[in-house]
């Protein structure tokens, strides 16, 4: 129930109709603020059959169950538990406030009522919905398998300092990002532009030229570009990879022409200072050596269990072959 009700948290499951579930802002994934439940939403759902009604005889309900509805019991533990978790996904939820308690209680016996009349009908013998169960089950199984592999897991700082003396240079997770002011010139024909690559090599001001020659949508601005990390196209950013700050690239083609570019300045491509992304560093290289310890799990696991593929229907789906 405890993973159901984390799902319940995530998908806001447990507003199935406004028209027969009361409180659903409690639960909106929308907006982290959790209402004050309205008077009805606190009002107490279980009630006492009356000698012509249907229940379950079940006796009084033993010390430590908060509620039951048939066959499904809630724990005061299980209760607060569930409290815990949505005050885990809504901040703003006061777990201790006597009527968000009474309305947390109320959605969970609406829900089980709605569960319980579901399961007596032919809704749960549907192939999608047990399909759906056996994958919600294979998926937390793994999770749990998981957890339990890699738990004691972590990189330390010491690690994360040596990884990042070793790739600061490299790695472009730890370098910052590079910024660049780029200058564009687009002509209809190359001629053209190899002709106006000549005048800015012999002096020629890049600006003026583009705005008396460019026919791009920049030329009025002298053909600025406002600043970017990612050039607007992949033949710019060839062209502009290996020109300095002050340099002019050479004539290249692209969809809307012949371009020719100046780089007025390029900003960054300097390692990150190591104290600003010591914890995300950590953090990163951590689920990689998890993973590198799961994916090593899993090719004990195939050498000990035999694993067979049916290549002939596999070629139906792939002829490359798996």
């Amino acid at each position: 129930m405890d993973y159901f009700y984390r799902r319940i948290l995530i998908g806001g499951l447990v507003c199935i109709t406004a028209a027969t579930v009361s409180g659903c802002d409690l639960f909106s994934t929308g907006k982290k603020t959790a209402k004050k439940p309205s008077s009805d939403a606190t009002s107490t759902i279980v009630t006492t059959p009356s000698s012509n009604e249907t229940a379950d005889s079940q006796g009084s309900l033993p010390a430590n169950v908060l509620a039951r509805v048939g066959n499904w019991t809630l724990t005061l533990e299980e209760f607060n538990q569930r409290l815990k978790l949505l005050k885990q996904g809504f901040p703003d939820f006061n777990e201790n406030d006597p009527q968000a308690k009474a309305a947390v209680l109320n959605e969970l016996i609406r829900q089980q009522l709605l569960v319980k009349d579901a399961e007596n009908s032919d809704i749960a013998d549907k192939k999608d919905i047990k399909d759906a169960v056996e994958d919600f089950r294979r998926t937390l199984l793994v999770r749990e398998l998981a957890n339990r592999i890699t738990k004691d897991l972590k990189v330390t700082e010491e690690e994360a300092q040596k990884y990042y003396d070793q790739n600061k240079d490299k790695d472009p997770v730890l370098m910052e990002p590079l910024r660049w002011k780029v200058r564009e010139i687009v002509v209809d024909d190359e001629a053209a532009a190899k002709n106006i690559l000549v005048q800015l090599l012999q002096g020629a001001d890049f600006a003026e030229t583009a705005k008396a020659q460019s026919k791009g949508k920049t030329a009025s601005q002298g053909g600025a570009l406002p600043e970017f990390t990612k050039a607007p196209f992949e033949a710019m950013q060839k062209a502009i990879a290996s020109v300095d700050a002050g340099g002019t690239s050479g004539v290249f083609k692209a969809p809307d022409g012949f371009y020719i570019v100046r780089v007025e300045e390029k900003k960054g491509g300097s390692p990150k200072v190591f104290g600003g992304i010591k914890g995300d560093l950590i953090i990163g290289l951590t689920q990689l050596k998890q993973q590198s310890v799961l994916l090593e799990y899993i090719d004990k696991l195939a050498q000990k269990t035999k694993v067979e593929i049916n290549r002939q229907l596999w070629g139906a789906v792939d002829h490359k072959g798996p």
